[in-house]
C-alpha cells in the first residue's frame, strides 16, 4: 500500500512516456494553503499531466506574472481572479480536463493559482466528459475548504482510486459525442442570430489561427496562436463546468479538418467568471508561447471575442459555413471529422 501511495504521489519522477493503454489519472498541483510555497505535485504520472503543469503552470501563468504582463491591464480591462475550466484535446479518445482557481499558500501569497486535472485515455468521452467535471468539481470544492495538506492529500487518494476503479467499464469509443457537441454549436441561438454572422465570424478566426499554427508545426515553431470565443449554451447537456471548451474543441477540429489543416492539439479554456473561452491552437509538438496564455487574465475590453470583431467574410467561405453548420444540426454525425 505505501508503494501504491508513493507512486500517486510520486510527481515528476512517475511520469511515463505516454503508452496507448487507457488510462485516468488525476494530478493536483499549484498554491494550496497546506503548503509554505508551491504544493508538493500530487499525480503526476502521465507525460501529458507533465506537459500540461509545464505550458500551463510553469511557464505559461509564471511566465505573464515574471514579465509584469498582467499587472499592465488598467483595472476595468482585467480579470482579477482565477477561475476556468479547461480541455486540452489530443485526439479522438484522449483529453486533460481541468479547473484552475484562485488559491494562496500558507504564507498568503496568491499570485499563482491551484490546479486540478483529469487525464483520460481510451475511454468513452461521452461518460467521461461530465464524470470528469464531477470528480474535479468535488475535489477542488474539497481542496477550497480545507488549510490541511494532508486533508488534501487524502481528498486526492480517494478520488484518484475511485477515478481508477470504474475506468475498466468505460474502455471504448464514443464517435457520437463529437456529433453532439457540432450540434450544440449549430443550435445555439446567439451565434445563429443575424443569419448566423457570428458563427461565421468565430469560424473564419479559428481557420486563420489554426492556418498560422500549422504554419508553426511546418516550420518546427513552437509558438501556437490564440481565439477568443463566446459560450456556447450547454444547459441542456451532460457536459458540466466548462461544457463550451469541449464544444469549441470539436466544433475546431471539424473546421480546420474540413480544409487539411492538422495540429498537435487544441486547448480551450473556459472563464467561468466571464463567458468567454479562449481557443488555443499548439505548434509544433504541442507547444505555445507562454504569451498565449495572457488572456486568462484578459477582460472582453482587452481582448474582444470573435463574434464581436467586424470581419470581412467571403461569401464563398460563409457558404461553405454555413452548409458545415446545416449538416451538423440535422445529422451531426456527418459533420464530425473526428
Amino acid at each position: 500500500m505505501l508503494k501504491k501511495i508513493s507512486q500517486w504521489l510520486g510527481g515528476l519522477s512517475g511520469a511515463s512516456s505516454g503508452a496507448a493503454e487507457p488510462l485516468a489519472q488525476i494530478s493536483l498541483f499549484g498554491k494550496h494553503p497546506g503548503w509554505d510555497d508551491h504544493m508538493e505535485d500530487l499525480g503526476l504520472l502521465t507525460q501529458r499531466l507533465v506537459d500540461v503543469r509545464r505550458a500551463l503552470y510553469a511557464e505559461g501563468i509564471a511566465g505573464n506574472i515574471d514579465n509584469g504582463a498582467w499587472e499592465k491591464l488598467t483595472p476595468d480591462a482585467k480579470i482579477a481572479r482565477f477561475d476556468h475550466a479547461f480541455v486540452w484535446r489530443y485526439g479522438p479518445s484522449e483529453f486533460v480536463y481541468g479547473r484552475l482557481w484562485a488559491s494562496r499558500d500558507a504564507r498568503g501569497r496568491d499570485k499563482y493559482p491551484m490546479v486540478a486535472c483529469f487525464h483520460s485515455r481510451g475511454l468513452r468521452l461521452d461518460k467521461m466528459a461530465p464524470r470528469c467535471a464531477a470528480i474535479i468539481e468535488r475535489l477542488s470544492n474539497a481542496c477550497r475548504r480545507t488549510d490541511d495538506a494532508h486533508a488534501v492529500r487524502g481528498e486526492f487518494l480517494r478520488e484518484s482510486e475511485a477515478a481508477k476503479a470504474q475506468a475498466p467499464a468505460l474502455i471504448g469509443e464514443s464517435p457520437s459525442f463529437d456529433a453532439s457537441c457540432l450540434k450544440l454549436a449549430a443550435t445555439d441561438a446567439a451565434l445563429l442570430a443575424d443569419a448566423g454572422e457570428g458563427l461565421n465570424r468565430c469560424c473564419y478566426s479559428i481557420w486563420r489561427e489554426g492556418h498560422a499554427a500549422a504554419k508553426s508545426m511546418k516550420s518546427g515553431s513552437q509558438r501556437g496562436t490564440h481565439v477568443r470565443l463566446p459560450v456556447i449554451d450547454v444547459a441542456e447537456s451532460s457536459l458540466g463546468r466548462g461544457g463550451s471548451a469541449w464544444v469549441w474543441t470539436t466544433v475546431a477540429h471539424d473546421v480546420l479538418a474540413e480544409r487539411g489543416i492538422g495540429h498537435d492539439g487544441l486547448l480551450a479554456i473556459e472563464s467561468l467568471e466571464c463567458g468567454h473561452v479562449d481557443l488555443i491552437c499548439c505548434g509544433a509538438e504541442g507547444r505555445f508561447a507562454p504569451t498565449e496564455l495572457f488572456c486568462l487574465k484578459a477582460a472582453r475590453s482587452a481582448i474582444p471575442a470573435a463574434n464581436e470583431v467586424p470581419y470581412t467574410i467571403e461569401p464563398a467561405f460563409a457558404a461553405q459555413v454555413n452548409a458545415r453548420v446545416t449538416a451538423w444540426a440535422s445529422d451531426a454525425t456527418k459533420g464530425a471529422s473526428t
